[in-house]
């Protein structure tokens, strides 16, 4: 988030619409440094409370379209491509965390702040065959969680949100991870004292 200052005059004068081209043209793969988190902060509090909701809607649904656009090129083979996101250390990285938690793994790079590589992620879940319903799924779940708590701090704290969030977003993380482990520890659980005693 270092990067909202510098960024501010730009992306003010997008407006919504600017907003969903900007979160398409960063999921697709082009670094924009957090462009559409900071569009959010920056709007919200000049907007309704229905058209906040409806960016934050647009905004999932064109990071999801761009997601969907790396994901293919990964399908039909980015290696070049992926030699772009890092070394080899990093890609296998991906690979084994990708192969170990599958969904969960998409959801966290959606969720997780830059330099995060959430492009890798998309990019290899494409090249490892991962369904891209399972994916799309991920990605809209954890991009509406982090937009929304974009739009939720722009909302309620103005002119300070930008400083707010980049001072806390390693512990809204956190607690967003908690969540996700939650969500997944609790059908595990349910499974299993369900189950009769023999």
């Amino acid at each position: 988030m270092d990067s909202i200052e510098p960024l501010q005059g730009l992306l003010s004068g997008l407006g919504p619409a600017g907003v969903i081209v900007l979160s398409i043209i960063d999921s697709a793969g082009m670094p924009t440094f957090g462009g559409p988190d900071a569009l959010l902060l920056l709007m919200a509090p000049n907007l309704s409370l229905a058209t906040g909701l409806w960016l934050v809607v647009g905004t999932v649904a064109g990071s999801a379209l761009g997601c969907l656009v790396l994901y293919y090129v990964g399908r039909r083979g980015g290696e070049p491509l992926l030699a772009r996101f890092g070394g080899a250390e990093k890609r296998e990285w991906v690979r084994q965390k990708l192969e170990r938690y599958d969904f969960a793994g998409i959801f966290a790079a959606a969720i997780a702040p830059p330099p995060f590589p959430t492009k890798l992620f998309v990019l290899s879940a494409g090249m490892l065959g991962m369904k891209w319903q399972r994916m799309i799924l991920a990605v809209i779940l954890g991009r509406t969680l982090r937009y929304g708590v974009a739009w939720y701090v722009g909302l309620h704290y103005g002119a300070q949100a930008a400083d707010l969030l980049r001072q806390h977003y390693l512990s809204i993380f956190a607690g967003m991870i908690f969540l996700l482990a939650l969500m997944l520890l609790i059908p595990l659980l349910k499974k299993r004292w369900s189950r009769p005693s023999v």
